[in-house]
């Protein structure tokens, strides 16, 4: 398998993302003005020549790629491997609720970029390191099959930010990912760790 190059976007926002509201696992739906970031992707990512979309199988996720690249008559794949991470007790809360229940440090924590908070989980939750595990998986086992060389992921915020930070490593504060950003970077098929971030584009504002 070759170079290949990778354009991850994060889906368009949701009810949840406009209550500041974490989802996790829950399948919440675009409202409209996801719908619309959604659209707006399309000619972004024909210029950049996507030829084909790996999506999380979360509605927010796949309705995403569908508004984007459906125009574009792309095929989208659908995989759980790159769900937002499994939150467990804090599915569903807002952030004043979750730094009620849980406390601030452990919400710190887990937005932490720091390598020596990587294992932190909100209780029942994945950890930072074994969502990034899931997802690279992921993103490898596709990438040795398929022929395509440049290919859309539709994925989530906590996950664009957990690949952003594997490749840039610690040198940087909190990585942006407003609803409709997307990020460019090349995979090396023989050696993951040499995978790297090249740029970031086409963002819309930030809901949450």
């Amino acid at each position: 398998m070759s170079l290949k190059r990778l354009f991850l976007f994060r889906h368009g926002e949701t009810d949840f993302n406009k209550e500041h509201r974490f989802q996790g696992h829950l399948d919440v739906p675009l409202n409209a003005a996801g719908r619309q970031q959604a659209a707006r992707l399309t000619r972004p990512l024909e210029r950049l020549g996507c030829d084909e979309v790996l999506s999380s199988d979360l509605s927010r996720a796949t309705e995403t790629a569908l508004i984007a690249v459906g125009p574009l008559g792309l095929e989208i794949h659908r995989t759980a491997g790159l769900r937002e991470a499994y939150l467990g007790d804090a599915q569903g809360l807002t952030a004043a609720e979750l730094e009620e229940r849980f406390g601030r440090p452990l919400v710190d924590r887990w937005r932490s970029p720091l390598g020596s908070d990587a294992d932190v989980a909100y209780p029942g939750g994945e950890t930072g390191t074994e969502v990034l595990k899931r997802v690279l998986d992921t993103l490898h086992k596709h990438l040795e099959k398929t022929q395509a060389t440049r290919i859309g992921v539709a994925t989530h915020g906590g996950v664009i930010r957990r690949v952003v930070r594997h490749l840039i490593g610690e040198r940087q504060g909190m990585i942006p990912i407003p609803n409709g950003i997307v990020y460019t970077l090349e995979w090396n098929a023989s050696d993951r760790s040499r995978s790297f971030l090249t740029e970031s584009r086409f963002t819309e504002k930030a809901s949450s």
